[in-house]
């Protein structure tokens, strides 16, 4: 694929995070600062995720059977609606919310296809490091734009909520034009069928059990992860965390995943491996207790960094497992499945732990998000027993 054209996908994923984020940042703070209950609050960012995990399944599977371009299209444009509402609603009124979520269908439609161009053609069992270039470069380009925007957002909130649609909506009108750019550029390519060895379908089947594995661990990582992009706002202004604060803590957050992925693009001790991903989520685990019990930004700052190292690994090895366990034709809507579990956890997390918020305290949701990370890596651990554990190829070992 022509690698200015990748570039180009880079920079709409950079651009279409920015755009977004700055408006979560707004409305999650806004909401935080009216003095709603927690219950709105959680109900506000499970909406949107939700919107988000049912606009992944729906724009992967559009993508596979029609034209992905268009579902591309599509995507970008809603993004721009979302930003044009929400700059003229209040986020504390019921009306406010269809438009707010919103933004999670456009961001649903625009990344699946986005993500099946960026490996069209690549062999992911023959070209594994070029399947990791690609990957880690795209993770830090939405990461990058996801964290210059909630500093963005943190800087300009204390102006007052419209400064922050106003730098979010032209970044987002440049990006719609940009996707006409890229999608003028897709050719679909014609995969001829190649014969596989034995070892390349037990890869394969490899693969595919620990993509479904990835799916488990995302589902637990962000019940715990949605907490802090919905709920965190409200435990940051009990603290009495200013904005600007805040919204350095969340790009500080957002560093420590790119480093996650870095390394795990570096080194490759964590492939097929089970055990990395446990004690990965074990450490997520402590964080969330140390979330629960902050009383200082320094303290919120060690438990985000131990969360983040796990939804940067959640992230990148679920895309890898999904590149690897699936077919060319098939990749748009794996990313869309993959994309789908992180939403649907975000929301469960988000909803439960805004009511949890409110019918008891703010710390509460963040000691069940650790103890649900516990019971979704026995349910994994089941599931490695059953499914990876009777066909595991010799060469490669569970450590």
């Amino acid at each position: 694929m022509n690698r200015q054209f990748k570039w180009l996908l880079y920079l709409i994923c950079g651009f279409a995070d920015f755009s977004a984020f700055i408006v979560i940042f707004a409305v999650s703070r806004g909401v935080a600062e009216s003095h709603a209950e927690s219950w709105y609050l959680g109900v506000v960012g499970a909406g949107l995720s939700f919107s988000s995990g049912m606009g992944s399944i729906l724009g992967g599977w559009l993508s596979h059977r029609f034209d992905g371009r268009i579902v591309f299209l599509t995507g970008s444009l809603l993004i721009i609606s979302s930003i044009s509402i929400c700059a003229i609603g209040e986020p504390t009124q019921i009306e406010f919310l269809p438009g707010y979520w919103l933004l999670g269908i456009g961001l649903g439609f625009l990344y699946p296809p986005l993500m099946g161009w960026l490996n069209q053609g690549v062999d992911a069992h023959a070209n594994r490091q070029g399947v990791s270039r690609t990957l880690i470069l795209f993770c830090i380009a939405w990461n990058l734009g996801m964290m210059s925007g909630q500093l963005v957002a943190g800087s300009l909130f204390a102006w007052g909520a419209h400064w922050t649609y106003a730098a979010a909506l032209p970044v987002a009108m440049v990006n719609f034009l940009l996707a006409v750019a890229a999608a003028r550029q897709v050719i679909p390519l014609a995969v001829p069928p190649v014969e596989k060895t034995a070892e390349a379908h037990e890869a394969k089947e490899l693969a595919v059990a620990f993509k479904r594995l990835s799916w488990i661990a995302n589902l637990g990582g962000m019940f715990g992860g949605s907490m802090v992009v919905h709920l965190l706002p409200d435990l940051a202004v009990a603290i009495g965390i200013p904005a600007g604060n805040h919204g350095k803590l969340l790009a500080s957050w957002r560093a420590v995943i790119i480093v996650t992925y870095l390394v795990m693009h570096q080194f490759k001790f964590w492939h097929y491996r089970l055990s990395a991903s446990l004690v990965s989520q074990a450490l997520a685990a402590i964080g969330l207790v140390m979330i629960s019990q902050a009383e200082s930004a320094i303290m919120l700052l060690w438990g985000l960094t131990l969360l983040g190292q796990l939804v940067g690994y959640n992230y990148f090895s679920g895309l890898f497992y999904s590149t690897a366990g699936s077919s060319h034709e098939r990749r748009a809507l794996a990313a869309g499945i993959h994309e789908s579990t992180l939403a649907i956890g975000m929301a469960i997390g988000t909803i439960a732990g805004g009511v949890l918020g409110s019918v008891y305290n703010l710390r509460v949701p963040y000691m069940l998000a650790a103890l649900v990370l516990i019971l979704m890596m026995a349910v994994q651990a089941i599931a490695w027993v059953r499914w990876v554990r009777p066909r595991k190829p010799h060469n490669f070992t569970e450590v």
